[in-house]
């Protein structure tokens, strides 16, 4: 099987930031308070969103991690092998979960299972049947029930993190202690309680008692198998509104402080704080709603796809610091994601808007989005539609998302989700099927394209496929590219965070107050 290697725009995906500013704040030199864009959704559970918290907070592990240009490097498993197209054994590392409890093969077959049967299963772990055996107590092979050319990559999603055994109680117990080979999402033992992560990870940092909606607490893993980190404590400060976590991080109550909004950067950079900016594999876009409502209208879609000026929103919204979006629903500068211009040209022509009502929704999480909905209201508004705009936190604006209720939502997303598959990501959220569909779009022709992507096994030509059914995606209209952002982190008095363009990593061992 050969491994995945992105081919990306920039020559690493993985750096690590530094600081050189003095701090005055109250934690100590050997303990940090930081601010982190969203909130916990589900309780940290590993089977949601909170999955990537919890990785960023160096307090869950994955068998595998994603290092430059995309290729496998070890984390929990140092090493494995490809026993067939469907197999893989990984060989476990020596290492401990936070409870004290040694992490064996057992352990995470176990918790790989329940990760399997979990309702909510992580969108990585795919359709197929997956086994998970332990063969001896360091070396756990894992098998499908088909040919599966990402298969060890699926192991460097967030939400297939490896947790002890007494994460698992009651309920969740039970539904997680076999997996029969039969397909989880159908059986009735199917369960939504979650793992509790409290003392159960294996990462550099433990999370000693339950988060709440605005901040956790975490102490350092004094037996972590990387090494006993550097900060003694963290302080983890979840500020949903962009703003305030911007002054937080002026005010010195933060120490590091992400996704700052553009539109900051300059003022941070000259009160002494320092920007990183890094690459992201990810494309802020306007979902159109093909299953209700105004945009049910394939010629309603193309003259809405004709209002927005991508130009427009990157050089006022970013200041220059965002790539406009081009007729692509992945970045361009990767190679791969390249496809000819007339493959994404619209199938139809405009209709004339006659002042259709719409409701366009984005949420405040990412600071930039609230005022690119501004200015995609007011180019909608100019080409005919009247607009109605609804601005909230995420947490209050899911479900409202995910049914439907609105014409059109604003939306960020990292194509490189779960497994740093573009086919997976399409298959989330473009299919019939798919669990996170802004647009509501179901078309059997755009299925069955994706569904040759993924049975394909080369790992170029499933990618070049994937770039063609996003531009059918595009042509199609139901979701029109509006830019490329760049992710920015401010710090100040704080090194050694490590910062990767798929938004996996932040806090390390190694991490520590300047």
């Amino acid at each position: 099987m050969k491994r995945l290697s992105l081919l990306l725009a920039v020559p690493v995906a993985a750096t690590v930031l530094t600081g050189c500013f003095n701090n005055s704040d109250s934690t100590g030199n050997d303990g940090a308070t930081i601010g982190l864009a969203f909130a916990p959704v589900a309780s940290m559970s590993p089977y949601s969103d909170d999955a990537v918290l919890a990785s960023r907070m160096g307090v869950g592990e994955t068998l595998v991690t994603l290092g430059e240009n995309g290729d496998v490097m070890p984390s929990l498993a140092e090493s494995w092998s490809d026993d067939s197209p469907r197999s893989v054994t990984f060989h476990l590392r020596s290492a401990k979960f936070h409870d004290g409890k040694p992490l064996t093969a057992q352990a995470a077959a176990t918790s790989l299972t329940h990760a399997w049967n979990a309702t909510n299963r992580p969108k990585a772990l795919g359709k197929a049947n997956l086994t998970f055996e332990a063969t001896d107590d360091h070396t756990l092979k894992v098998t499908s029930e088909k040919d599966d050319p990402i298969l060890i990559q699926r192991f460097a999603d967030p939400g297939t993190m490896i947790l002890s055994p007494d994460a698992f109680t009651g309920d969740a117990k039970k539904d997680g202690e076999k997996n029969d080979g039969k397909d989880a999402e159908a059986k009735e033992g199917s369960s939504d309680a979650a793992p509790d992560l409290v003392k159960h990870g294996t990462g550099a940092f433990s999370l000693d008692k339950k988060a709440s909606s605005t901040q956790a607490d975490l102490k350092a893993n004094d037996d972590y198998w990387g090494g006993k980190p550097k900060l003694n404590s963290v302080t983890v400060k979840f500020m949903t509104d962009a703003s305030a976590r911007t002054a937080a991080f002026r005010s010195g109550e933060v120490q590091l402080a992400t996704a700052i909004p553009t539109s900051q950067v300059s003022e941070i950079e000259k009160s002494a704080g320092e920007i990183k900016s890094t690459p992201l594999f990810r494309a802020i876009l306007l979902h159109l709603n093909t299953k209700k409502g105004v945009f049910t209208d394939p010629g309603l879609r193309a003259a809405a796809r004709e209002a927005i000026n991508s130009k427009a929103i990157t050089d006022s919204v970013f200041e220059g610091k965002a790539d406009a979006a081009t007729d692509h629903l992945f970045n361009p500068a990767e190679e791969w994601a390249r496809t000819p211009d007339d493959a994404s040209k619209s199938a139809v022509p405009a209709t004339q808007p006659s002042q259709q009502k719409i409701k366009l929704a984005t949420w405040t999480e990412r600071g930039e989005l609230p005022e690119v909905a501004s200015i995609v209201a007011d180019q909608l508004r100019h080409a005919g539609f009247v607009v109605d705009v609804t601005t909230k936190d995420y947490d209050s604006l899911e479900s409202s998302l995910l049914d439907g209720q609105f014409d059109a939502v604003i939306g960020s997303r990292n194509y490189l989700i779960g497994a740093a598959d573009p086919v997976s990501y399409l298959q989330s959220d473009y299919t019939c099927d798919g669990t996170y569909n802004l647009s509501q779009l179901c078309d059997p022709e755009i299925d069955e394209q994706i569904s040759r992507a993924d049975a394909t096994s080369d790992l170029n030509e499933r990618r070049t496929l994937a770039a063609e059914a996003g531009a059918r995606i595009v042509a199609d209209n139901a979701v029109v590219p509006v830019a490329y952002p760049r992710g920015y982190i401010a710090m100040k008095g704080m090194k050694d965070v490590s910062v990767d363009s798929f938004e996996r990593q932040l806090l390390t061992a190694k991490s520590q107050r300047d």
